[in-house]
Parts: structure tokens; C-alpha cells; sequence
């Protein structure tokens, strides 16, 4: 599983937002040092997930639809790159991993990915932000 940018930067938005007050775009890429054109696209796919809703107007900005008591690392990344597989042998089947010669290599990094969806899921990002 690879953490992208796009997880990474809806984490740090989490973080900004974790007070659920309204908080526009501007304080969020300061504060959290995103890209203004990444935070407004993330922030949309944050929306469209349930994770977060928008204020429209003049003192309008985003802030949480959703307790960070209720949501994991996991969450996030799941609903945002929708793949946890480390490498794409995982996903999509090993051709060196048959029944008659399973493959070693492909078994241990699905027991080390196992482990990392179980830590991923241990806490919740309140948890975590403390």
C-alpha cells in the first residue's frame, strides 16, 4: 500500500478541521502546507465521501460532517485511493503464486499487509491527533 498525496493531504486536512469549526481554504493550505489546487480537489472528494461539507458565503470554508472518533487512517485512504494493496501483484493475482508453487515473496508481503490494515485500523484519527 502506497500512502499518496492525495491520503496524506486529506489526513492534514483532518487535522485542521478536527476543532469543527469552518475553516477556508486558504487557512487550511497555510496551516497544513497543501496545494491550494490539491486542497480544493481533495477537499471536493472529502465532500462527495461524507467526510467533511462546505459553508458557502462570506465566512464560508469546510469543516467536519463526520466525529474523527468514528474514522480510521484506513477510512481515509480507502475512500480516497480506494486500493490498500502494496504492490499490484496483491490486487491482481501473482502468476508465480499457484497452488502447486506458491510464490514466497508474494505471501510474506500479504502477511506484512494484513498487519499493516490491522495498525491502519487500531485507532481512530481522534485517537491518533490526540
Amino acid at each position: 500500500m502506497l500512502i499518496t498525496r492525495r491520503s496524506d493531504y486529506a489526513l492534514r486536512i483532518c487535522r485542521v478541521l478536527q476543532d469543527q469549526k469552518i475553516h477556508n481554504v486558504t487557512e487550511i493550505c497555510r496551516t497544513e502546507e497543501v496545494p491550494k489546487a490539491f486542497a480544493y480537489k481533495i477537499l471536493r472528494e472529502m465532500e462527495q465521501k461524507s467526510f467533511v461539507r462546505s459553508e458557502r458565503g462570506n465566512r464560508g470554508g469546510y469543516c467536519l460532517s463526520v466525529s474523527l472518533d468514528d474514522i480510521t487512517l484506513l477510512d481515509i485512504v480507502m475512500e480516497l485511493d480506494d486500493d490498500v494493496s502494496m504492490i499490484h501483484c496483491v490486487k491482481e493475482g501473482c502468476p508465480r503464486d499457484t497452488a502447486d508453487a506458491p510464490c514466497r515473496m508474494h505471501e510474506e508481503i500479504v502477511r506484512i499487509q494484513n498487519i499493516l490494515i490491522t495498525e491502519m485500523q487500531r485507532k481512530s484519527i481522534a485517537e491518533i491527533l490526540g
